[in-house]
């Protein structure tokens, strides 16, 4: 008898899982919603890529912009106002048609506050027209929007469909629409996300792969070992203590490249006792970001800007330098200022190897310097980002990789009417800079005001960058089709498997 119960146990458990799918990808933390407005997580992103198409999209090569679901697009002068075409025939995932109405009600939700979404700002103040009888859509904006056709790649700003636009909040429809190369198929919360070719795309005939799982795993470790195995073939990311070996034995198939990404550490401005300058200066000072990229950054190089230097004509601005006397005198001015003790503090950061290296080699630094202990406070994504977007912390982890190819999609994260602050950070002076920044056609005049900006960002210690990210993807040769690039884009229908002997 105990054996016919191990045996109808394990036909049970064999029922319950899922067969492989075509291709299995380490996706990294689970994806908390399939709302391609309110995630903003890099592993969201990656699942968004394959079921959501924006009206225009990326070239993983060469990142320039392509046609999505517009086949043709405009700006006047001043771009102002934006113009999309949409091509004749759209269809969501079942067989419903795409129209124009979904995508002036998916950019007004955007724009509701009620919905809570990160992006809500790139579509404020905007009035949308639609103009059936020819099938543009335009967007009359207050203001100069001029990278807003690339923005149009990113999948905050992708048609939403009517049964999610109307869905109770925190709940999804079933099945849900999608306009991608993939629909989905079936989400098991902590575990997979897996995805079917979608027929009604208008890419359909070029779409490679069947199935794709997305994969929840947390620990970078097991990725790695999943991929060593040909249990996966892809993982965005891998532990830094296996580094050194993978540059020696997988040289191969590991190649770092450096992203348009920061990892760097936010303060919360707006309320005692980061609200004092002088201790955001002190924190600052204190951290040597050499010593902390070799003792922890996993091959990523110290940060001395925000900005990573990746567009042509901008000019780098230096952040606060390690400078321990000059670290111990803004900490003693803070503490003069608030009666003689600063109090308990804490560093919030959400889980993964990295994320608890940096933190152990950040609190070391800070005791050495400034004789401060400060607490290390280690969460699951679930629970850090809620604390951080209620700012309710005091010093956080935060990582950014740039949405389009410009300092602004970093610099706007800091202006006073940006979903996406999060440190309470409000100055005037920072705010005028951005918007007449977006006012000026002239890239080098932009550009010039844009690092004034961000000059008054570091200076102020709002934020710090710490490291530079750098893509540590492990593709496996048999994946065809997949290029590394600066912003991470993948594009799922362009992929192909090639058996052991390279057919496909």
């Amino acid at each position: 008898m105990a054996n016919l119960r191990w045996l109808t146990l394990l036909l049970l458990f064999a029922a319950c899982s899922p067969s492989r799918a075509e291709l299995v990808i380490a996706n990294g933390p689970d994806v908390e919603v399939l709302d391609p407005q309110l995630a903003n997580t890099t592993a969201a992103a990656r699942v968004f890529q394959a079921l959501f198409e924006g009206l225009t999209r990326l070239d993983p090569v060469t990142l320039e912009v392509l046609p999505g679901l517009a086949d043709d697009w405009q700006s006047n002068e001043s771009a102002t106002n934006w113009r999309f075409h949409l091509r004749e025939g759209l269809q969501w995932s079942d067989g419903t048609p795409l129209t124009l109405d979904d995508v002036r009600e998916s950019w007004q939700r955007l724009a509701d506050p009620a919905t809570g979404a990160s992006y809500a700002d790139w579509m404020r103040d905007t009035r949308i027209e639609t103009y059936h009888d020819n099938g543009w859509v335009v967007v009359y904006f207050t203001r100069p929007m001029p990278l807003f056709d690339r923005m149009c790649a990113y999948h905050a700003l992708t048609p939403i469909p009517k049964a999610l636009r109307e869905a109770a909040p925190g709940s999804l429809p079933d099945p849900l629409p999608s306009s991608g190369p993939y629909r989905l198929l079936e989400r098991r919360i902590r575990d997979r996300i897996r995805v079917e070719r979608n027929p009604f795309s208008w890419r359909a005939d070029s779409v490679g792969l069947e199935t794709i799982d997305f994969r929840t795993i947390d620990s970078q470790f097991t990725a790695l070992n999943l991929f060593l195995t040909d249990e996966v073939l892809y993982t965005p990311n891998v532990p830094s203590l296996a580094v050194p070996e993978l540059l020696a034995e997988h040289a191969d198939i590991y190649t770092p490249a450096p992203q348009f990404a920061t990892y760097f550490l936010r303060f919360n401005a707006s309320k005692p006792p980061f609200n004092n300058q002088d201790l955001r200066l002190a924190l600052s000072h204190a951290i040597d970001r050499e010593a902390l990229a070799k003792q922890a950054g996993g091959g990523r190089p110290a940060a001395a800007t925000l900005v990573p230097g990746l567009v042509e004509g901008y000019e780098q601005v230096a952040a606060p330098s390690f400078d321990a006397e000059q670290a111990r005198a803004y900490f003693q001015k803070a503490k003069d200022a608030m009666g003689g003790s600063i109090g308990r503090l804490e560093y919030i950061y959400p889980s993964s190897e990295l994320n608890r290296a940096v933190a152990e080699v950040l609190q070391q630094q800070w005791r050495e310097v400034l004789g401060v202990d400060v607490a290390l406070v280690n969460l699951e994504n679930q629970s850090f980002r809620p604390l951080q977007r209620g700012l309710e912390y005091q010093v956080s982890h935060s990582s950014w990789i740039g949405d389009y190819l410009d300092p602004l999609t970093f610099l706007e994260l800091f202006h006073t009417q940006s979903s996406n602050n999060r440190t309470g950070y409000s100055d005037t002076s920072y705010d005028s800079l951005l918007d007449e920044a977006t006012a000026r056609p002239i890239a080098s005049e932009r550009f010039e005001l844009l690092a004034q900006a961000e000059t008054m960002l570091l200076q102020q210690a709002v934020v710090l960058p710490l490291l530079l990210d750098i893509s540590q993807e492990l593709a496996s040769p048999r994946l065809q089709g997949f290029h590394r690039n600066a912003a991470g884009v993948i594009d799922w229908a362009a992929l192909r498997i090639t058996s052991e002997d390279g057919s496909e």
